[in-house]
């Protein structure tokens, strides 16, 4: 399979992996590529460019490279993520530092039209530095409907996506003041979970999106700050994976019918884990600051990550596809 990673480093790295990852020269410069997202039937590839003056851009995967297919504006300041929707027509991309979304039209073979909306969220939360205004920081597809982390002003915003790329305001849904949401994961139960940057603490939302309860991200006390970053379901839903930054660890909790049980927790083997991705058996992780990708074996019977070796060094990874 190929595995392609985004960094702070500028660059897009293309790699195969079996059991381990192989280098190749097929790479793409582009500003801070920091979040990746790829096309649903198509060899196409989306990045954020992470900076003041934010874009999404496009890229077609070969076998014999990645070429460029150009970009737009994001709409906003330094955009951290995005999303394509399951029709393939619109790419969904949230702007952190402006506190926006936009959305964008897709021509049919993949490339990026032109912005059809922005929604520019309002409102502060309670921490003096990070919640001084909004903070988009993750786009969640279901269907025609978004939900939207928005980390500055600790809701969960919903959109309805219309045909021709509107968005169209659906409320939402407050989380604990301070928390920081950051990432959401959907179980297939309905219930939704969400690294909470802020608190150092996982949210679980039911299907209405009310607030049910929050855990902590780590089964180890910090020493000193934790603020969790990326979540990953197991194939079957079983299992929570959450990346820590500071603990430098992945929290394995148990789904259960009640509330998220904390199981286990391992070091990734670097520094400042930033995304994770599953390849087969085994868990990739991007180290940020370690500058490293290490791999976790995913013991085939619990599920639990073992290991924790590196097997890449890249600048700054931020992100990790597995295509």
């Amino acid at each position: 399979m190929r595995v392609l990673i985004g960094s702070y480093g500028d660059d897009i790295a293309a790699y195969t992996f079996d059991t381990t990852l192989k280098p190749s020269d097929k790479r793409v410069w582009t500003p801070a590529p920091s979040f990746l997202a790829v096309h649903p039937s198509l060899p196409i590839v989306y990045a954020v460019s992470e900076v003041d003056a934010g874009a999404v851009v496009a890229f077609r995967l070969a076998e014999d490279g990645i070429t460029s297919l150009g970009g737009v504006p994001s709409g906003g300041q330094k955009p951290c993520h995005l999303v394509v929707t399951a029709d393939g027509q619109y790419v969904v991309a949230a702007n952190y530092d402006s506190g926006s979304v936009a959305t964008f039209a897709l021509r049919t073979d993949g490339s990026l039209q032109w912005r059809t909306d922005l929604a520019q969220h309002t409102g502060r939360g309670p921490h003096p530095v990070r919640q001084t205004g909004p903070h988009c920081h993750h786009v969640s597809a279901d269907g025609d409907v978004l939900h939207v982390a928005d980390l500055g002003t600790d809701h969960i915003v919903h959109y309805g996506l219309t045909d021709d790329g509107r968005l169209k305001p659906l409320g939402a849904s407050a989380g604990p003041a301070g928390h920081g949401p950051r990432h959401l994961v959907g179980h297939p139960s309905g219930v939704a979970f969400v690294a909470d940057e802020l608190s150092s603490t996982v949210s679980t939302y039911d299907k209405e999106f009310r607030f049910l309860g929050a855990r902590p991200a780590t089964t180890v006390a910090p020493r000193g700050d934790n603020f969790p970053s990326e979540l990953l379901l197991s194939a079957d839903g079983r299992l929570l994976y959450v990346a820590n930054r500071g603990n430098n660890s992945i929290t394995t909790f148990a789904v259960e019918p009640s509330a998220l049980r904390a199981i286990d927790e391992v070091p990734t083997g670097g520094d400042w884990p930033r995304h994770m991705a599953i390849a087969g058996e085994t868990l990739l992780v991007a180290n940020q600051r370690s500058h490293s990708v290490t791999a976790l074996r995913l013991d085939a019977r619990t599920g639990l990550p073992r290991g924790g070796h590196v097997v890449a060094e890249i600048q700054a990874p931020a992100c990790i596809l597995v295509v």
